[in-house]
């Protein structure tokens, strides 16, 4: 093409000139890393031989129950109390066969009304019947009835103590079994290929294999800590007919298991009222109940809106105590003194990138949360790199492949709230 007078930088032909290129890739990716996997790390692991593994706990008994009236004879329908119990008489408290199997003959026993706690009468438990809706605790008062009519109210009874007179007989025993508790190993595969002319062709971002292997183990620990967090538990058959099993994630798994779930958007104490408002009194509440059982101490995983929810609170109300970011459990963490315990929060890049999951708060004990694998981290390479053999592929074939799971235990210390930073209704 002639081209007439000065040339300038703008009169090439299309992509003539060779510009500038940086000769790698920039990634923009979540603040942070994948703490769970982290924290299991540092907790230790222990192999299975089975993908099915399973673990039993047991928790101090609860030694109390609902009472649902008192009566005056055992057929629990002749006579009900209304007035007078005085010390030595026998009354009969009607519950649950699940709350009558907790008390044996020899328990000193609190018979309470939990709307007056005046009405607290003692007693001892001198026979109890498991036998459905027929099912009571007969009770002997050691005390009488404190406001004569109290004990017509009683809704409780709980265990204080044990009564026994000198050179009696052993009572009878009362056994606790422990509970069952499953998990499965579930395969996580992460495949990476290539052709043969790809690999060896030169591209401005750099090896191209080595990228691909790079981000292949990259999304397979991210696909594990996701599981790990979310996953739902279930063993089934695969597409091809064998043995398929998803392992259960720890939000899943407390949820299913009695552990704290709640919403403060939805929770019916709070209809209607912003989360400056009633969010401390909230979480609080959240708190005292999560730190009614084990340690005093636990790890939470959160999203940037818990992070900006509670430091709207701060601002609000100023009674909050925090701890420089400190290094606790092998990762980066900042540390928040309650009343109730420690917690140690990690912004967790999972609940930030994902917009559904940035007002949620997952808190668990790291001592109770194990790692258990069949087949731990493997990279399968292609023994055909070389492209030899009649049947080759034109290309490389290679994968990461792990089968594992985790083992939580006891659920009820456990908590996953949502709505952080979020008003309930319309306040």
């Amino acid at each position: 093409m002639a081209f007439l007078g000065m040339r300038g930088n703008g009169d090439w032909v299309t992509d003539q000139r060779p510009k500038n290129w940086r000769e790698t890739m920039l990634y923009l990716y979540p603040n942070g890393e994948m703490p769970l996997t982290g924290i299991l790390s540092m907790m230790g692991s222990e192999k299975v031989d089975d993908p099915e593994f399973n673990w039993w706990e047991k928790s101090l008994p609860s030694q109390s129950g609902t009472v649902s009236s008192i009566w005056l004879t055992p057929d629990l329908s002749s006579t009900e109390y209304t007035t007078g119990g005085a010390v030595g008489d026998v009354i009969y408290a009607a519950c649950a066969a699940a709350v009558a199997a907790e008390f044996r003959a020899g328990h000193e026993v609190l018979l309470r009304n939990t709307a007056n706690y005046l009405d607290d009468t003692v007693a001892k438990v001198v026979g109890t019947l498991s036998n459905g809706a027929s099912s009571y605790i007969a009770c002997k008062l050691i005390q009488a009835d404190p406001t004569t009519t109290g004990l017509a109210d009683c809704n409780r009874i709980l265990v204080i103590g044990s009564v026994n007179s000198e050179g009696d007989t052993m009572p009878d025993s009362i056994a606790y079994d422990p509970t069952k508790r499953t998990n499965y190993t579930q395969i996580f595969r992460t495949p990476l290929s290539i052709t043969r002319t790809a690999r060896l062709t030169r591209l401005r971002t750099g090896d191209q294999y080595k990228e691909a292997k790079r981000e292949a183990l990259e999304l397979h620990g991210i696909e594990m800590e996701k599981a790990f967090i979310w996953g739902y538990g279930l063993e089934s058959t695969g597409s091809n007919g064998k043995p398929e099993r998803t392992t259960w994630g720890i939000v899943p798994y407390l949820v299913a298991n009695s552990g704290i779930n709640d919403d403060f958007t939805s929770n019916t104490d709070f209809t209607d009222t912003s989360w400056l408002a009633s969010g401390e009194e909230w979480l609080d509440t959240q708190l005292e109940e999560m730190f009614r059982y084990g340690s005093d101490e636990r790890m939470a995983f959160c999203g940037s809106g818990v992070i900006l929810g509670i430091n709207k609170l701060v601002k609000e109300y100023g009674n909050f105590e925090f701890s420089a970011q400190t290094k606790d459990y092998g990762i980066n963490v900042t540390t928040w003194t309650t009343p109730f315990g420690v917690i140690h929060m990690k912004r967790h890049p999972l609940f930030s990138y994902e917009v559904t999951n940035r007002n949620s708060m997952v808190c668990f004990e790291p001592k109770n949360v194990k790692y258990r694998f069949i087949t731990d981290t493997t990279f399968y390479d292609d023994p055909d790199k070389k492209n030899t053999g009649r049947n080759r592929i034109d290309g490389t074939d290679e994968e990461y492949l792990t089968e594992c799971g985790l083992e939580f235990h006891h659920a009820s210390t456990c908590a996953f709230l949502n709505g952080f930073n979020s008003d309930n209704g319309t306040p």
